[in-house]
C-alpha cells in the first residue's frame, strides 16, 4: 500500500540569464520527478515593450479603381492591395509620432502587396495620380482620422476607394488605431478577400461625384451616399468644394487608439508545459501552449506584476522534468523578438507526489489498530 504526499518544488527564472530573453529552454540536471501539475507562482516585467514588431511593423489597405468613367457600366472596378513597411522602426513610437512615420511613408514608400516592390500604382494605365492618404491624430479624442482624395482627378475615370486591410487574421496596427470591425476590411488571404469588390462591381456599376450629378430617374448613388454607406470604406474621386463631400471622405474609427500602450495582456507560453489549456477562436476552443495570463493594468514605463495565492494548475502529461521551454506572445498571440523584450523574473511551482512506502510490519499494526478501533472487545 503508498500513500500519496504531495511536495511543491519552486524554480526561479531571470531572463537576463539566459542567451535568448524569449522562446528559451531551461534544463534541469536532476529532474523534476513525479510531478503532476505546474502554475505559475509569479511573474514581473517592465511595460517597456515598443510597439512596432511582428504583426504590428506592416499597415495594408486595399485600393479600388474603376478604369473608365464611374458613371458607365462599361468596366469592372480593379482592386489592389499596398502597404507600409515599419520593420526598421526601433523603441516606442508615439500616436503623433506614428502618424507623421506613416504621412512620410505615404510620400514614396508605399510597396505593392504582390510584387513586393516600391509602387502605388495600378500599373502603366493608372496616370491620374496616387491616392492621397493623410493620417492625423486628435489627442483630446485618443482617435486617428484618415482622409483620403485624388488631388489631380479632373473627370470620373480612374476614381479610387480606400479601404484598411489585413493578413492572417491580425488587424494589427488598424487594432490599435481603434478599428476592430474585422467584417468591415479587406481580409488579405481570405475567402473573404474579394467580398468587397465583388460588392462593388454589383451595386455600384455607376455612382456620381454629387447628388446633383445624378440623372433623373437614377438610383441615388454619390461619392456622399457611397461613404457614409460604409464603415471604413471611402471613395476619393474627383475632389470637390462641398463641405460635406469633403467631410465624408474621412475615416474615423469607432474606437480611441491603444497604440501607446498597445497590449491588454502577456501570454506565457510552454510546448513542454502547456498541455492542459484551451483558447477560443472563432467561437471554437482548440488546444493551446499557454500556461498564464499576465493582465496589463499599468501605465506604460512602469512594472506589471503577476502574484497569486490560488493557482491556476495545468496538469503534466510528462511526470519527469528535465527541462521546458518558455515563450512569452502578446494579446494577440504575437512573437515579441527577444532584443526588444526586457527582462523577466517569475516563478513555476510544480506539485510532485512523493509516495511513501511502508513495512510488512508496519501494515500488519496498521490493519490491528483499525481493527481495535472498529471493535469494542477486551483481551
Amino acid at each position: 500500500m503508498t500513500i500519496d504526499r504531495h511536495h511543491y518544488r519552486y524554480v526561479y527564472i531571470d531572463s537576463s540569464n539566459h542567451k535568448l530573453g524569449n522562446d528559451f529552454t531551461v534544463k534541469v540536471p536532476h529532474s523534476l520527478n513525479s510531478c503532476s501539475r505546474v502554475a505559475l507562482q509569479s511573474f514581473s516585467i517592465p511595460n517597456t515593450i515598443p510597439n512596432i514588431y511582428s504583426g504590428l511593423n506592416k499597415l495594408y489597405w486595399a485600393e479600388f479603381r474603376k478604369p473608365t468613367s464611374t458613371t458607365s457600366n462599361l468596366a469592372d472596378w480593379e482592386m489592389k492591395i499596398f502597404y507600409l513597411d515599419l520593420s526598421s522602426l526601433e523603441g516606442y513610437i508615439t500616436n503623433e509620432g506614428i502618424a507623421n512615420i506613416i504621412n512620410n511613408k505615404f510620400v514614396d514608400e508605399v510597396y505593392d502587396y504582390e510584387t513586393k516592390t516600391l509602387s502605388h500604382s495600378f500599373g502603366t494605365s493608372d496616370t491620374t495620380g496616387t491616392l492621397a492618404i493623410t493620417f492625423t491624430y486628435n489627442p483630446d479624442t485618443y482617435k486617428f482620422n484618415i482622409g483620403v482624395s485624388q488631388p489631380s482627378l479632373t473627370d470620373n475615370a480612374n476614381v479610387k476607394i480606400f479601404a484598411p486591410a489585413f493578413v492572417d487574421g491580425d488587424m494589427g496596427l488598424w487594432e490599435n488605431f481603434g478599428f476592430s470591425h474585422k467584417e468591415s476590411m479587406v481580409q488579405i488571404g481570405s475567402t473573404d478577400e474579394l467580398a468587397f469588390l465583388n460588392y462593388l462591381n454589383y451595386t455600384y456599376t455607376r455612382i456620381y461625384a454629387s447628388n446633383t450629378d445624378i440623372p433623373a430617374g437614377s438610383e441615388d448613388q454619390s461619392y456622399y451616399d457611397f461613404n457614409y454607406s460604409q464603415r471604413y470604406a471611402r471613395i476619393a474621386g474627383v475632389p470637390s468644394n462641398d463641405t460635406d463631400i469633403v467631410a465624408s471622405k474621412i475615416v474615423i474609427p469607432e474606437g480611441s487608439a491603444t497604440h501607446e500602450n498597445h497590449f491588454n495582456g502577456l501570454y506565457l507560453c510552454s510546448d513542454a508545459l502547456g498541455t492542459d489549456g484551451l483558447i477560443c477562436k472563432n467561437d471554437t476552443a482548440t488546444p493551446t501552449n499557454i500556461i498564464a495570463w499576465i493582465i496589463n493594468d499599468q501605465p506604460k514605463f512602469s512594472y506589471l506584476h503577476h502574484n497569486t495565492n490560488t493557482p491556476a494548475w495545468m496538469k503534466l502529461n510528462d511526470q519527469n522534468i528535465k527541462q521546458f521551454d518558455i515563450k512569452i506572445r502578446d494579446n494577440r498571440g504575437r512573437d515579441i523578438p527577444a532584443h526588444i523584450l526586457p527582462s523577466f523574473n517569475m516563478t513555476l511551482v510544480f506539485e510532485e507526489i512523493d509516495e511513501a512506502d511502508f513495512s510488512k510490519e508496519h501494515m500488519k499494526e496498521y490493519f490491528r489498530e483499525g481493527y481495535r478501533k472498529a471493535h469494542d472487545y477486551r483481551k
